[in-house]
């Protein structure tokens, strides 16, 4: 059930960033002579990424929400510690729930700075520049999952008790502490 979810999500995903992409760069090739100096490769690879990227984010959301609704959403350190934990505990959270969205939006404003740098350098043709932003890009791209990958590491070596183990001490434990606050 799991996998169906998962496969329904991505298939949904590619679609829409298939969509949105084929879209701008129709729109792009209409309007703009820059974009349709490039080369037919290139162009289909900006789809593509686009698609992938949809394809991966919308599958990874469904997988979470068909879990959410089967197990529950409980995670007794956000309503146990969420005032005491500090700013770097609660960055570091959002950045582990977010990281694929973090990481194409990452790349797409890398790609646009990337562009803005190379298009200033009159030695380079148009296909030249656009190469070199991909490149850069890819760079920052390693980066961001190399970062993604040490937060998972991170979050498998602090795992959380699975779904329906133990969690009647931390509510135990929440509530004690909320009366402990009341009196």
């Amino acid at each position: 059930e799991h996998y169906n979810a998962t496969i329904k999500g991505g298939i949904k995903g590619a679609g829409i960033g298939l969509v949105v992409t084929l879209g701008l760069s129709l729109v792009a090739q209409r309007y703009s002579p820059n974009f349709r100096k490039l080369t037919l490769p290139i162009k289909a690879f900006l789809v593509s990424s686009g698609t992938s990227a949809g394809c991966i984010i919308s599958a990874e959301r469904a997988g979470l929400e068909y879990d959410r609704r089967k197990h529950g959403y409980f995670e007794p350190e956000k309503q146990i510690l969420l005032q005491e934990k500090p700013s770097l505990h609660k960055s570091k959270d959002f950045i582990s729930e977010n990281r694929y969205g973090i990481a194409t939006s990452a790349w797409a404003l890398s790609v646009v700075g990337s562009l803005a740098y190379t298009y200033n350098n009159k030695y380079l043709s148009l296909a030249q520049k656009v190469v070199q932003a991909r490149m850069y890009a890819q760079a920052l791209t390693i980066v961001l999952i190399a970062v993604a990958a040490s937060l998972s590491v991170t979050d498998k070596r602090n795992p959380r008790a699975p779904e329906g183990q133990d969690h009647w001490k931390d509510m135990v434990a929440a509530e004690e502490k909320r009366i402990n606050e009341i009196s």
